[in-house]
């Protein structure tokens, strides 16, 4: 893919496409018309790059980190966490079916116990913003 079309897919701008390609973070091979040509893995890298922005990571050490295996160890441990939100959800569903006729000190209960829980999710849910 070539630049523009790169940052059409993404949303990022080709500026910023340009600077993380000088940078070292994208690779990219040049067409007999000296085309900077992508592979599609870009698009990967650069959500990548979004992350690890968001999580206030410099330029260097978003290429370390890139560059290193732990960016493969993160990506599964995201796709871990996404898995077991999902089945979390599916668990919510059916608990608030169950608790729709329940009497109040059940739901309380049930509230009580889960708001801890809920704690530790929300502050790693800020942490990632």
């Amino acid at each position: 893919m070539r630049i523009g079309e790169v940052a059409k897919i993404s949303g990022v701008s080709v500026r910023t496409i340009d600077y993380y390609t000088n940078a070292g973070l994208l690779a990219f091979e040049r067409s007999e018309a000296n085309y900077r040509l992508y592979p599609s893995s870009v698009l990967q890298t650069l959500e990548r790059i979004q992350v690890l922005k968001k999580q206030r990571m410099s330029i260097a050490e978003i290429q370390d980190t890139i560059c290193s295996g732990n960016a493969l160890e993160t990506e599964e441990l995201i796709d871990e966490v996404i898995n077991e939100f999902d089945q979390l959800q599916q668990k919510i569903v059916r608990l608030e079916e169950q608790l729709k006729d329940a009497p109040y000190y059940a739901k309380t209960q049930t509230g009580k116990a889960l708001e801890s829980k809920m704690a530790a999710i929300t502050a790693l849910l800020v942490l990632l913003q």
